[in-house]
C-alpha cells in the first residue's frame, strides 16, 4: 500500500543507476549521458531513487509504449468479439425457446 514516507533516511532519495546501482555525483545532478560503471544509457533508463521507483514520491512511472498500447487495443477488440458472440448465442437460444413454445 502506498503511503507517505515516514523516515528521513537519506538512502531512499539517492539516485542510482537502475542496472548496476552506481550512485556517483554525476547521476545526482543529471549531467551524465551514460553510467560511469556499467555504461547504461541514462536517457533510455534514467537514474532513479528507491523512493521514486516505489512510487513514494513524485509521479508514478508509466509504461505506455506503442507496443503496450497496441496490445491493449488488441485485447479490447478480442473482449468485444467474445461479448458479441455470447449476445448472439443468447439471442439464438431465446429464439429457439420461443419457436419451441409456439405450437
Amino acid at each position: 500500500m502506498v503511503g507517505r514516507v515516514r523516515t528521513a533516511n537519506p538512502d531512499l532519495y539517492v539516485r542510482r543507476c537502475v542496472v548496476c546501482g552506481y550512485d556517483g555525483a554525476l547521476l545526482q545532478n543529471g549531467h551524465a549521458e551514460r553510467c560511469a560503471r556499467c555504461g547504461c544509457d541514462l536517457h533510455l533508463r534514467p537514474a532513479r531513487s528507491y523512493a521514486e521507483m516505489e512510487g513514494l514520491i513524485g509521479e508514478p512511472i508509466t509504461l505506455d509504449s506503442p507496443r503496450r498500447s497496441a496490445y491493449r487495443e488488441q485485447r479490447l477488440i478480442q473482449r468485444w468479439l467474445v461479448f458479441l458472440f455470447f449476445v448472439a448465442l443468447g439471442l439464438l437460444l431465446m429464439a429457439y425457446l420461443v419457436a419451441a413454445a409456439i405450437p
